[in-house]
């Protein structure tokens, strides 16, 4: 049940400005969120991770869902880029990028890829 809000949309363009707006769209959805506050946390981690990877990666618009649930947040980054993305691996300490998806099979309870003809959709969900 979703008594929070309900579910926010937003889009940003593939720029590294739509890192910290990604960041602090993902936050404004949250202010009111009853839940503990790790997950706040958490959120925003993962948000920062996906967009970086979408501005990186997928060279193209991003759509960002946000969707706060009594008992979990679930978000979704959307792009236009239909290659898949590669599984997540444990990084190496000294790498200085790679880290996103695996922080993101690490932290999230749950989260997975849609793939389309258009793109692809990484979402997750936190309690």
């Amino acid at each position: 049940m979703n008594r929070h809000g309900g579910r926010a949309v937003t889009k940003l363009p593939s720029d590294p400005s739509a890192v910290p707006a990604a960041r602090r769209f993902a936050s404004q959805q949250l202010l009111d969120y009853p839940g503990p506050a790790d997950a706040i946390d958490k959120t925003r981690l993962l948000v920062t991770e996906l967009t970086t990877n979408a501005v990186l990666h997928a060279h193209s618009p991003i759509r960002l869902t946000v969707e706060p649930f009594d008992t979990a947040v679930r978000v979704e980054v959307r792009d236009d880029d239909p290659r898949p993305i590669t599984p997540p691996q444990a990084p190496d300490p000294f790498a200085t990028s790679g880290r996103g998806l695996w922080l993101v099979d690490t932290i999230a309870r749950r989260w997975g890829v849609n793939a389309n003809d258009r793109g692809k959709t990484v979402w997750f969900e936190v309690d």
